[in-house]
């Protein structure tokens, strides 16, 4: 098991304060597994829509976050090209429309840093655990599913509405199959949960209950 100092538990507690984000609930944290859509290497994932209590429910990108965080999970990450094909398939196999994911650009303090510039191309990330993501010009290799069109008819991400800062996944929404889009973080849409070792270690260290 992996474990996490006191310090970083602290850490964490301090900045989710300061974010407004939730902190995990033991029991619901938990109880999580018994909620599981489905597994892989490990980690559990939770479909809003398929579960009773948030079948009918769409949320923007915060409090999509805060529903996963509840229960020791965070919005689904997609670091590598395996890994974003998983989440395509599931969201192709299952008919749904915008979901949405950890992605999130970096629009505030703090942002100006010139490694980031211009942020569109170098600000990506994901909010899930902090990792950057490929530059969204990158020529040669994997540089994520970003669409190659949206509602102006141009690459993803475009900016099109000028605060489009958040990473959805769209099915064929413009011809353009299951990809990446770059989406207001006011919108309402489903999403996906999966499990972060992060919170999961700081529920463990608030509780004696079992959390697997």
């Amino acid at each position: 098991m992996v474990r996490v100092s006191v310090f970083l538990l602290l850490q964490l507690a301090v900045y989710t304060q300061q974010q407004g984000l939730e902190l995990p609930n033991p029991k619901a944290c938990a109880d999580r597994v018994n909620h599981s859509h489905t597994q892989r290497n490990g980690h559990h994932y939770f479909f809003s829509w398929k579960h009773r209590d948030t079948s009918n429910r769409r949320l923007d990108w915060f409090n999509a976050r805060n529903n996963c965080r509840h229960n020791c999970q965070d919005l689904v990450s997609m670091e590598t090209q395996s890994e974003s094909k998983f989440v395509l398939d599931i969201v192709e196999r299952e008919n749904v429309n915008s979901v949405w994911t950890s992605g999130r650009k970096c629009n505030f303090d703090g942002c100006d840093e010139p490694h980031l510039q211009p942020i569109n191309i170098n600000g990506w990330f994901w909010s899930a655990n902090q990792k950057r993501m490929p530059p969204t010009n990158k020529k040669g290799g994997w540089r994520g599913d970003w669409s190659n069109k949206g509602g102006a008819g141009t690459q993803q991400p475009d900016n099109r509405e000028g605060n489009e800062a958040c990473l959805g996944i769209l099915n064929n929404k413009f011809g353009d199959g299951v990809t990446w889009h770059d989406l207001n973080c006011n919108q309402h849409n489903i999403w996906i949960c999966e499990d972060s070792q992060e919170l999961l270690q700081y529920a463990r260290s608030k509780t004696n209950l079992n959390i697997p």
